[in-house]
Protein backbone atom coordinates (compact mmCIF):
# COMPACT_ATOMS: atom_id res chain seq x y z
CA UNK A 1 0.00 0.00 0.00
CA UNK A 2 1.01 3.46 -1.22
CA UNK A 3 0.46 6.10 1.95
CA UNK A 4 -0.13 9.43 0.11
CA UNK A 5 0.30 12.71 1.85
CA UNK A 6 1.33 16.12 0.75
CA UNK A 7 5.13 15.08 1.93
CA UNK A 8 4.96 12.45 -1.12
CA UNK A 9 6.98 13.72 -3.61
CA UNK A 10 4.84 14.82 -6.83
CA UNK A 11 7.03 12.37 -8.91
CA UNK A 12 5.67 9.35 -7.02
CA UNK A 13 2.23 10.75 -6.79
CA UNK A 14 2.03 10.71 -9.99
CA UNK A 15 3.07 7.40 -10.87
CA UNK A 16 0.06 5.74 -8.77
CA UNK A 17 -2.42 4.09 -11.65
CA UNK A 18 -5.53 2.46 -11.20
CA UNK A 19 -5.65 -0.08 -9.34
CA UNK A 20 -2.85 0.20 -6.79
CA UNK A 21 -3.68 0.36 -3.24
CA UNK A 22 -3.29 3.91 -1.68
CA UNK A 23 -4.04 4.72 2.15
CA UNK A 24 -3.60 8.65 3.96
CA UNK A 25 -2.84 9.57 7.59
CA UNK A 26 -6.52 10.08 8.38
CA UNK A 27 -7.39 5.94 7.93
CA UNK A 28 -9.07 5.64 4.51
CA UNK A 29 -7.67 3.59 2.17
CA UNK A 30 -8.37 1.52 -0.97
CA UNK A 31 -8.45 0.44 -4.39
CA UNK A 32 -7.70 3.63 -7.07
CA UNK A 33 -10.13 3.30 -9.68
CA UNK A 34 -9.78 6.92 -11.43
CA UNK A 35 -7.51 9.45 -10.88
CA UNK A 36 -8.26 13.23 -11.80
CA UNK A 37 -5.56 16.00 -11.80
CA UNK A 38 -6.44 19.72 -11.75
CA UNK A 39 -3.99 22.26 -12.48
CA UNK A 40 -3.57 25.76 -11.71
CA UNK A 41 -0.71 28.46 -11.78
CA UNK A 42 -0.25 27.77 -7.90
CA UNK A 43 -0.60 24.09 -7.98
CA UNK A 44 -1.22 20.93 -8.91
CA UNK A 45 -4.80 18.92 -7.09
CA UNK A 46 -4.60 14.91 -7.24
CA UNK A 47 -7.97 13.24 -6.72
CA UNK A 48 -7.88 9.84 -6.11
CA UNK A 49 -11.39 8.28 -6.50
CA UNK A 50 -11.38 4.32 -4.29
CA UNK A 51 -13.56 1.24 -5.34
CA UNK A 52 -15.41 1.90 -2.45
CA UNK A 53 -16.40 5.42 -3.67
CA UNK A 54 -14.39 7.35 -1.32
CA UNK A 55 -11.75 9.76 -2.34
CA UNK A 56 -8.56 11.05 -1.25
CA UNK A 57 -7.08 14.27 -2.65
CA UNK A 58 -3.31 15.84 -2.30
CA UNK A 59 -2.32 19.47 -3.21
CA UNK A 60 1.49 19.92 -4.56
CA UNK A 61 2.28 23.53 -4.71
CA UNK A 62 4.21 24.57 -7.57
CA UNK A 63 8.26 25.95 -7.50
CA UNK A 64 8.11 28.94 -8.83
CA UNK A 65 11.63 30.01 -9.69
Amino acid sequence: MIVVNDNLPTSMLLEIKVGDTIGNDEGISGVVVNIAIQETDDFLMLIFGLQEGGQIMTKKLRQVC
